[in-house]
């Protein structure tokens, strides 16, 4: 259309008007000139227009035949839809675990356990000052929630009754009890404070603690969400004891605010500080409230509270309905009682405590008098004698070398008892440290009370806070004393056993031991090993169950004047102890003389022991195959 546009300017039609534009088209037409169009779009749209539409075939398969080729299809997309989701999650995990660990969040975890004072910023090991504080005060309160605990579930006069007022309320108050008081796990929290009580001003490696830490943590994560619900559950509690032990509600109100102290304390003052020791542990910035934390602790939907049902005494325990199942229960604790007559070692080894009354006892362990302003019926001062009266009399049999222990294998694991026994003694250094800080705070106390200042409030306060760090400190020395002789108990109660049957671990277990000249006013000079053995076994026996159950137990600091009576024969205010040295005036001769020393105290009720006679007949004829009377030692494990 170019050659068309250039004749009509050459023309000039843009200059010509309509008469013009008439005359020179009527020219071009009688010259035989024919009109030409630009677009004939028309035409093309009337071919269109037309042309017929194609015929659409109309299926005839069925729908299902339709949907299964459909399915088929399908599948195949899933399969690569799910291969596809699977990686897609590997790689957010990656993504995720990338971005917790990445250097800003390694550098956040430094930042915080330092001014947390939990770790020094360059390294992770945790600060003396946050393990001491943890040793102090997250043990004591752990020890308290305890204590606790045992008050309102383990008495056998009124928990029942207590129980079945709580479910009328809420099953879950019971459960909260119980997963408070097993808070507190002895071993762990030694594992945790040893470190630090061995060597106070040096830093303890976090790998070192890392496994006990995590077992508590473990614990109070899972009541992490229930402290508002742990707190009721004592408080309630309490409200139900008091109506049945009918006491003032004075002693239930201090009651409840220690504990719901305790609880503040562990879970507002430690549990932030333990769930920065785990970030730094694992060098990740795990969000506390997360399914990665539940899983690095391994946290199952059964560990958590909800479920026990009502009527359970403790979660997972028996249901306690009626009368029948009652007696039947009383029946079996009658049965198992006549099964295991521990009686005998346990009288033995008070018989033992029992030689020396309070007055020599101080003469024997306080020469210079650096405990004399501590009281005769102070528990934790009672507890550290009879400990010194265990170093001194019976412990060589725990390190001697004089007795042959051979190496023994359990479950194909080779054991060596006797370095583990020495292991065990390693330990009391821990007891002596407590009791210095016990000693301090009952100074300090003393002050207190000499000058207590001008102010009556802040010196009641005062007083309140030191009563209670003093409180806290005497369980913590009784728990260290009843965690040694526990653990010495059993490893002496493995040699007796294998005396008994096998014979393998104590070679020379008949022959008669001698102690040199400096040691030779030791109690068990000149006896058999075997029966050397057996007497400390007897008198850890009866220490550990005098701190867990008897007159050293409970969280008064000091035994009332009733027990005081029933332990040692004199009221309080006079230790004086005359009739307890008359009343133990024949055993005292029995030990101290040599023709009698291979010879054990005998009573009215049956309590003698038959290992002198078998110890003087072995010295005659060494082929004796029973070298313990079973009356002392059941078959079996008693425990």
């Amino acid at each position: 259309m170019g050659d068309f546009d250039n004749t009509k300017r050459a023309i000039g039609v843009g200059k010509l008007d309509d008469s013009a534009r008439k005359d020179m088209f009527n020219k071009f037409v009688s010259a035989g000139g024919e009109i030409v169009k630009e677009k004939q779009p028309q035409k093309e749209d009337d071919s269109k227009k037309n042309r017929p539409e194609p015929k659409v075939r109309q299926s005839t398969v069925s729908r299902g035949t339709g949907d299964d080729s459909r399915s088929g299809s399908r599948g195949g997309n899933q399969n690569k839809s799910d291969s596809g989701n699977a990686r897609s999650q590997a790689d957010s995990k990656a993504q995720y675990e990338k971005e917790i660990s990445s250097f800003s969040a390694r550098f956040g975890i430094k930042l915080k356990c330092w001014l947390a004072r939990v770790t020094p910023f360059g390294t992770s090991d945790l600060t003396p000052k946050f393990m001491h504080d943890f040793s102090i005060r997250a043990k004591q309160s752990l020890i308290e929630l305890q204590y606790s605990g045992n008050e309102l579930l383990a008495n056998q006069q009124y928990s029942p009754q207590l129980s079945k007022a709580l479910d009328k309320i809420n099953p879950l108050l019971v459960e909260l009890l119980a997963m408070g008081q097993k808070l507190y796990n002895g071993p762990e929290l030694t594992d945790i404070t040893d470190p630090i009580l061995v060597a106070p001003e040096s830093p303890v490696a976090i790998e070192r603690v890392k496994n006990p830490i995590y077992a508590l943590f473990k614990r109070m994560y899972i009541l992490y969400p229930y402290q508002e619900t742990l707190k009721k559950s004592f408080m309630q509690a309490y409200d139900e004891l008091q109506k049945l032990e009918g006491k003032p509600s004075l002693i239930y109100a201090n009651k409840k605010r220690k504990v719901t102290q305790e609880i503040d304390t562990l879970f507002e003052g430690f549990f932030d500080r333990l769930y920065l020791v785990v970030l730094r542990a694992e060098n990740k910035n795990i969000p506390l409230i997360s399914r990665y934390m539940e899983n690095l602790l391994g946290i199952l939907p059964e560990d958590r509270p909800g479920q026990r049902k009502s009527g359970e005494n403790v979660p997972g325990g028996k249901q306690v309905e009626t009368k029948d199942d009652k007696k039947e229960e009383d029946s079996k604790k009658e049965d198992t009682e006549e099964e295991i007559p521990l009686s005998k070692e346990q009288a033995y080894g008070l018989r033992l405590m029992q030689m020396y009354s309070l007055p020599k006892l101080r003469k024997k362990f306080d020469p210079k008098n650096e405990y004399s302003h501590i009281s005769d019926s102070d528990k934790a001062l009672l507890a550290l004698f009879y400990f010194f009266e265990f170093d001194d009399e019976y412990s060589f049999v725990m390190t001697t070398k004089k007795i042959d222990i051979k190496p023994g294998s359990v479950n194909g694991v080779k054991v060596d008892y006797r370095q583990k026994m020495l292991d065990i003694y390693e330990g009391t250094r821990t007891i002596i440290d407590q009791f210095r800080i016990y000693n301090d705070i009952v100074r300090e106390l003393e002050k207190h009370k000499a000058n207590p200042g001008a102010n009556y409030i802040e010196a009641s306060k005062k007083l309140t806070g030191i009563e209670q760090k003093r409180t806290g400190q005497s369980r913590t020395v009784r728990m260290a004393i009843k965690e040694f002789s526990l653990k010495s108990r059993d490893s002496l109660l493995v040699l007796i056993k294998d005396m008994k049957s096998k014979k393998e671990i104590v070679a020379n277990m008949n022959d008669v031991l001698t102690l040199d000249s400096m040691e030779s006013r030791k109690r068990l000079n000149k006896k058999p090993v075997k029966q050397c053995i057996m007497e400390a076994y007897c008198y850890l026996m009866a220490l550990y169950e005098r701190l867990e159950t008897g007159d050293l137990f409970g969280g008064l600091v000091e035994l009332t004047s009733e027990q005081m009576k029933s332990s040692f024969g004199v009221e309080l205010g006079n230790a004086s102890g005359e009739s307890t040295d008359t009343e133990f005036a024949d055993l005292d001769k029995d030990t101290q003389e040599p023709s009698k020393q291979t010879q054990t105290p005998k009573t009215n009720n049956d309590l003698e022991t038959k290992d002198s006679e078998e110890d003087s007949s072995d010295e005659e004829n060494d082929s004796s195959d029973d070298p313990l009377d079973d009356d002392i030692l059941p078959s079996g494990n008693p425990f």
